[in-house]
């Protein structure tokens, strides 16, 4: 039964493209801001909470490869936990985002748009939220049902998540 959902928010040393520059973020740029009270939200909507660290029904951190990685315990008596649940176990959203202040950046040259079109994040000043996300900025990115990957397919039929719900409440 999935009793945990997560991803990677932010991959380090990805070149994203925003248009009109594109942006990478340098390993260490999240170090100093995991500790912020960070929400979970679904599309970086605020009436769409799926969690959050200081309530501990969330938690965000930095894993060994220094990607930006968090993970939300789902309410299933909430009905937008219970959309984005299916969501994320149909295979419908499979990539995250994150929100963020910036404390320390600087300008170089992209392949693509060339000189000071890089911005290249040094430093994070404030995580605002992670987000499982229907369009993300950064491809490189997951959302995923953690507690079920290892026994169960990612995608689920209603039937069976019906079920494992059914079950939860017994």
């Amino acid at each position: 039964m999935p009793t945990e959902f997560g991803g990677i928010a932010a991959v380090i040393d990805s070149v994203t493209d925003l248009r009109f520059f594109e942006e990478k973020i340098e390993r260490g740029a999240f170090d100093d801001a995991i500790n912020d009270d960070v929400r979970v939200l679904f599309n970086h909507e605020a009436e769409s909470i799926l969690g959050r660290t200081k309530s501990n029904t969330a938690k965000v951190w930095v894993n060994g490869d220094g990607h930006l990685e968090y993970s939300w315990i789902p309410d299933y008596e909430n009905p937008l936990h219970l959309q984005v649940a299916r969501s994320i176990m149909r295979g419908d959203v499979t990539q995250s985002s994150f929100a963020f202040t910036v404390k320390e950046y600087s300008w170089g040259k992209s392949e693509k748009y060339g000189d000071m079109s890089m911005h290249i994040v040094r430093k994070i000043d404030r995580l605002l939220d992670v987000s499982p996300v229907t369009y993300p900025a950064y491809e490189d990115t997951v959302a995923e049902a953690r507690s079920i990957l290892a026994t169960k397919p990612k995608k689920i039929n209603e039937s069976d998540l019906i079920e494992i719900i059914k079950l939860k409440h017994k």
